[in-house]
């Protein structure tokens, strides 16, 4: 049995079925879950909670508290929804930015290519000498 009821810091978990986060945030006994949907129900909501017990994310003693809303939030366990947490990494806007600039400039040399080739009479229906069909009396 686990007796270390120090637990502090926070964890984040991927639901895919439900598309919602969730990070829980440990300090001094108090425990924050906050979700980006409203995607659980009560019941699943204080089946996690005893879930985080069993695993050691939490408490023990936050095992049977209810599951309080922001309004009823005293000691225990409060589940917010929201998505304010949520950060886009830098490392991923740069790889976008880098990406989209060199679309950008291959989409530029493509339409300065096919216009000068368009301009100069480098594009059209022109045939081979060899392929033109001759029509008699026309030369």
């Amino acid at each position: 049995m686990r007796t270390d009821n120090g637990v502090t810091g926070h964890f984040e978990f991927c639901f895919p079925s439900l598309d919602t986060l969730l990070l829980v945030e440990v300090a001094e006994g108090d425990v924050t879950i906050r979700a980006t949907r409203d995607t659980f129900s009560a019941q699943r909501k204080a089946h996690f909670v005893r879930e985080l017990v069993a695993e050691g994310f939490i408490p023990e003693e936050l095992k049977w508290f209810p599951v309080g809303e922001p309004q009823s939030f005293q000691r225990g366990v409060c589940w917010l929804v929201d998505f304010s947490w949520l950060g886009i990494d830098e490392a991923v806007v740069a790889w976008t930015r880098r990406r989209v600039v060199g679309f950008l400039c291959l989409a530029t040399l493509s339409t300065a290519l096919l216009v000068g080739l368009a301009a100069t009479g480098h594009l059209g229906n022109h045939l081979p000498e060899a392929a033109a069909v001759h029509l008699p009396g026309v030369r």
